[in-house]
Order: structure tokens, then sequence, then C-alpha cells
């Protein structure tokens, strides 16, 4: 069973215990600048900030899909 097939057996919850990491490159300084400034400012840890981005980001993208339709 690969990943993928694993990953479907599993309850949300279960998921979101696992907490899968996923690495990336940060290809400009000044955004690393602001992920350290907001993390003081809001006391989250970067992992947090992080998932709050994306979850934006992502609602973002399927706002412009539904608008487009």
């Amino acid at each position: 069973m690969d990943e993928y097939d694993f990953r479907k057996t599993l309850t949300k919850d279960e998921l979101e215990r696992r907490a899968f990491i996923v690495p990336f490159k940060v290809t400009d300084f000044s955004v690393l600048e602001k992920l350290n400034h907001y993390s003081v400012e809001f006391g989250k840890n970067w992992d947090e900030l992080i998932n709050v981005a994306i979850e934006k980001f992502l609602d973002d993208i399927e706002l412009v899909h539904s608008l487009r339709l």
C-alpha cells in the first residue's frame, strides 16, 4: 500500500495528528523576515503561520475558480 492509499484509510482527525512535514525553499529573504516578525507578533510558530497562509491561499484560488464559472 502506498502513502496515498494509506492516507485514504485515516480519518481527518488522524491525518491532522500525523502532521506531515513538507519541506520548502524560501527564495526571498524578506519572506523569511516577515515570517519571523509575524510569528512574534501573533505568538504563533512558523508551522502555524504557514498553514494559515496556505489555507487562505487555497481558499482564494477556489474563490477565483468559482467566479470564473
